[in-house]
């Protein structure tokens, strides 16, 4: 019985539990089949008190059958759903073009043309609010795998104990609180199409080589799993971090360097593309003009101060001042002496007359999430910089509609 058990022609063995305890035991009890039966294992003992035979009563049990079929039902049903809310959320990127008229951007372009019509790991490199998220949706829009999944993770924006779950999914009972049947990972999820992984420098070394593994084996497992499953997806990733100098420091590992590195594509910050900043600033205005039905235009000293802005902030940056000068409802003149910046960084929100205190605290709120997000390259580093955690600032980024 022992033997038949630890096989798993039938677990738990019932009359294995009556030869443990030597009293009357009932329970559930699964075949290899995926049978089920409810079991009664009765004791018969010696004059001693052993026991020398186990009498089981076995009855069938279909209503429990037919629970566990409809728990498997809703299993994959709610499977189905994650993967439609997975969807939903990535559709914002599916209607949005690469914009571009910039000679450097040209190249960047032939580039992703060439890349995107085979499978090879590809690393998008750039600073902060370049356009990295729409190259890799260009790269996918442009494959083969166009018409499977594109799932978007950041990975400096998921709590370190939460990135793993969600990438691997997890097995039921893999932790306390987990969901009945387990859950879909959205390397998984992301199977026949493309993942791209923002911000990989942010991943800890236990997931760089989980990373690494499904890399060279196309294999992943589950937190709390046992057994490893095939996946095909292609992996896109992206930093503004040097990873070379991480890996000096121990922070990245080598060998996932290369394997991530197979091709670079290096996209320039928006002062070295001035004329993609006129594209993008009529781009945007159209947008904008369009989602809250004005009629704003950019006056020619408004277009020439635009042109002539560092940008620090890259196209995030742009996007953003483009929409505060629609949403303003009026023409903006900029002050001849003083500099641009002062115009985008210093403009105090004192100058209006305060009418409400909890407008006039949300608008502070947001320009000191738009000015720390310039100087920092993840959440956890706008979390540090600002005193609050790290979910406190992926909420507010959300609520402002920053990205």
């Amino acid at each position: 019985m022992f033997d038949l058990e630890q096989e798993r022609v039938f677990y738990p063995s019932i009359t294995a539990k009556v030869l443990k305890s030597g009293k009357r035991e009932t329970g559930i009890q699964y075949t290899k089949k995926g049978e089920i039966f409810q079991i009664e294992s009765i004791p018969v003992k010696n004059e001693v008190g052993e026991v020398v035979r186990v009498l089981s009563i076995t009855k069938d049990a279909p209503e429990l059958t037919q629970l566990k079929r409809n728990l498997e039902d809703t299993k994959a049903l709610l499977d189905s759903y994650q993967r439609e809310i997975v969807s939903f959320r990535q559709d914002k990127y599916e209607d949005k073009a690469l914009i571009f008229k910039d000679k450097k951007m040209e190249e960047v372009f032939e580039l992703i043309r060439s890349v995107a019509s085979v499978d090879t790991t590809v690393l998008i490199l750039g600073e902060t609010g370049v356009g990295k998220q729409m190259v890799a949706n260009q790269i996918h829009s442009m494959s083969h795998r166009r018409d499977k999944p594109f799932i978007t993770i950041n990975c400096g924006a998921i709590p370190e104990n939460l990135l793993e779950t969600e990438l691997f999914g997890y097995e039921e009972g893999a932790f306390s609180g987990t969901r009945k049947g387990g859950k879909l990972g959205l390397l998984q999820i992301a199977d026949k199409g493309t993942i791209f992984l923002d911000e990989i420098g942010e991943l800890t070394p236990t997931l760089q080589v989980k990373l690494l593994r499904v890399l060279q084996e196309k294999v992943i497992m589950k937190v709390g799993g046992t057994k490893e499953q095939k996946i095909d997806v292609r992996i896109i990733t992206a930093t503004n971090k040097d990873l070379k100098k991480m890996i000096l420091t121990g922070t990245f590992r080598e060998d996932l360097y290369y394997r991530i590195h197979v091709v670079p594509i290096q996209i320039p910050p928006l002062r070295e593309r001035r004329e993609d900043i006129h594209a993008l600033s009529y781009y945007f205005l159209k947008r904008f003009n369009k989602n809250y039905q004005k009629y704003i235009q950019l006056l020619p000293n408004q277009l020439e101060q635009l042109l002539g802005y560092s940008w620090p902030g890259n196209v995030r940056e742009l996007e953003n001042v483009i929409e505060r000068i629609v949403v303003l409802e009026k023409p903006i003149f900029f002050e001849k002496k003083l500099p641009v910046e002062s115009y985008f960084h210093e403009q105090s929100i004192f100058k209006d007359q305060i009418t409400n205190l909890t407008e006039t605290m949300e608008k502070i709120e947001k320009d000191i999430l738009l000015k720390t997000i310039e100087h920092c390259s993840t959440t956890r580093e706008m979390a540090k910089r600002l005193g609050v955690n790290q979910s406190t600032i992926v909420r507010k980024l959300q609520k402002f509609g920053i990205r």
